[in-house]
């Protein structure tokens, strides 16, 4: 990954430290931290979009009266609960559209990995494979973007993958950024 050039585009202070965090974990990255490394960059991108997701509710005024306040009280689990349920938020709340981009796409991507990981073992977990057709488009996905060989449903990672992975989460939160800047000017979190 190199170091953290964060000239791409304006950055929020958490984008800006979780791309540095990023970057200091591969940095010492071995060859037994590839997947929790991998593991930790989609983690740390995902935290850094709920707390920028909170701050955009925040700053909506929407908590500022009981009914609001009870409202965001109810559907707070839901809205964190999926990828799909942040961006329909992100995107019907506060007009920033970026799911079908392909950083969030290859994002995505890094998402289905970290899941086979976590809770498949290194493997692709049975949700993954349930359907034929998704399942070789996903391994397509994992071994072109991410760099992860696949065989049946084991996954192997080397330090391409870690590489690969890192700058799908600073690219990701790159573009994050931009998007909710360009259409909130003075937004930071």
């Amino acid at each position: 990954m190199g170091g953290a050039d964060l000239s791409a585009g304006p950055l929020t202070t958490s984008g800006e430290k979780t791309i540095l965090e990023i970057a200091s974990l591969i940095s010492r990255a071995t060859e037994h931290d590839i997947g929790s490394n991998i593991v930790n960059f989609a983690t740390l991108a995902e935290a850094h979009v709920d707390r920028a997701l909170k701050k955009l509710i925040d700053l909506s005024g929407a908590l500022e009266n009981r009914v609001g306040h009870q409202f965001y009280k109810e559907l707070h689990d839901s809205i964190y609960r999926s990828w799909d349920s942040r961006y329909k938020w992100i995107s019907q709340a506060f007009d920033v559209s970026i799911a079908g981009a392909k950083f969030a796409q290859d994002f995505k991507l890094l998402i289905e990995l970290r899941n086979a990981i976590v809770h498949g073992g290194g493997r692709l977990t049975a949700m993954q494979t349930a359907k034929i057709p998704q399942m070789m488009k996903l391994k397509d996905g994992m071994s072109r973007i991410l760099h992860a060989e696949i065989h049946g449903h084991d996954i192997f990672l080397d330090q391409r993958a870690a590489n690969a992975a890192a700058k799908v989460c600073r690219e990701y939160i790159i573009q994050f950024d931009t998007a909710v800047i360009s259409l909130h000017k003075s937004f930071d979190v």
